[in-house]
């Protein structure tokens, strides 16, 4: 059973070295959003109608 639970421990030390580090992330700061992206992302974060266009016209700026 000890040799059982072993290789089991084994086993997911080796399978979780292969996920990448956290630090691996890109930064999205650059990223460009299109025309329908940006109106998902203004329309979720705002909801009034002035405060999405004055989002859109913000990110184009």
């Amino acid at each position: 059973m000890i040799k059982f639970f072993a290789v089991f421990l084994l086993f997911l030390f080796i399978v979780s070295c292969g996920y990448p580090d956290i630090d691996n992330v890109p930064d999205f700061k650059d990223a460009k959003l299109t025309e329908e992206e940006l109106l998902d992302y203004c329309s979720i974060s705002n909801t009034h109608k002035k405060d999405i266009d004055k989002c859109i016209n913000d990110y184009k700026s």
